[in-house]
């Protein structure tokens, strides 16, 4: 095994980053574009100076966890704006949305109007019981399902 480590070349960490970087574009978890960025820079480091493979080793792993805590502490803030998205979520953003009522209300239950959709929607629990009329205007609390949940 160590005759192995041995015979490590700047080519077999560079190979070694390529196939990491084309194993993390399959799964896209990030999780393995750090090892995979860390051998490319010990590939590189070793083109400029050789090392042993104790070296090798001990840069890959400390290269793998240093760039793994800078690149999900630092870098997802960056990539995801510090905002939550709604982009898997379509019914989040219907939340705040103001809609009209389609008919009178029974009760909790109704249709209501949001942009060209009809929507079957409930009065929010513990919204005093009045009377919603066709044309009321109407706030988006939460989405359940396929009903919006409502208030005044």
């Amino acid at each position: 095994m160590i005759e192995i480590l041995s015979q490590l070349t700047a080519w077999h960490w560079l190979i070694l980053g390529v196939v990491l970087l084309g194993l993390e574009l399959v799964l896209g978890s990030t999780y393995i574009l750090w090892p995979a960025v860390s051998a490319l820079i010990v590939g590189v480091l070793l083109f400029i100076a050789p090392m042993g493979w104790e070296l090798q080793m001990m840069l890959f792993f400390l290269l793998s966890i240093t760039t793994l805590v800078l690149g999900r502490t630092h870098l997802q803030r960056l990539v995801k704006g510090g905002e939550p998205s709604d982009l898997n979520d379509p019914g989040q953003a219907l939340i705040g949305r103001q809609v009209k009522a389609v008919a009178d209300f029974t009760g909790t239950e109704g249709r209501v109007e949001l942009g060209d959709t009809q929507w079957s929607a409930r009065l929010e629990v513990g919204t005093a019981v009045s009377t919603v009329r066709a044309g009321d205007l109407l706030r988006v609390e939460s989405v359940m399902g396929a009903t919006l949940i409502v208030e005044r």
